[in-house]
């Protein structure tokens, strides 16, 4: 009975960990992506200090003399930059495990099930692929 329990629980931590840089990190970053271009978009209303900045975000970002104030961009060299591409760790293709990925890959095929657009059927093709692997497993 031990044995069995701790398969569970070597099945559970590969798959959590294999799983969640797959559809549900993604599709987390893709929400958080269109939050902040929302956020961007939407208009800040002015308010009782005259200092306070109001606008759209993005304008205030990319014109800020129409706000009286200045481009605070700095130029980076070309060896920072490099330096900056090198250190930084970008999304791939593939966002897992590699053999997480396939199993779940073919998983979905099978059931006809398909890429999750938001958290909510992220959140159930997560359960529905972990139901799956450990029964298969």
């Amino acid at each position: 009975m031990a044995a069995a329990a701790r398969r569970e629980d070597l099945i559970e931590v590969y798959f959590n960990m294999g799983l969640h840089y797959k559809d549900i990190i993604t599709t987390l970053h893709d929400e958080l992506d269109r939050t902040a271009e929302v956020w961007n978009e939407h208009i800040i209303s002015p308010s009782r200090n005259a200092n306070g900045p109001h606008g759209r975000p993005n304008v205030m970002y990319g014109v800020p003399e129409l706000y009286n104030s200045q481009d605070y961009l700095m130029e980076v060299s070309p060896v920072d930059l490099d330096i900056c591409q090198e250190e930084c760790t970008f999304r791939e293709s593939i966002p897992c495990d590699y053999d997480v990925f396939n199993l779940c890959t073919m998983i979905m095929a099978e059931r006809h099930l398909g890429v999750p657009h938001d958290a909510h059927s992220a959140l159930d093709l997560y359960v529905e692929l972990k139901g799956e692997l450990t029964r298969l497993l």
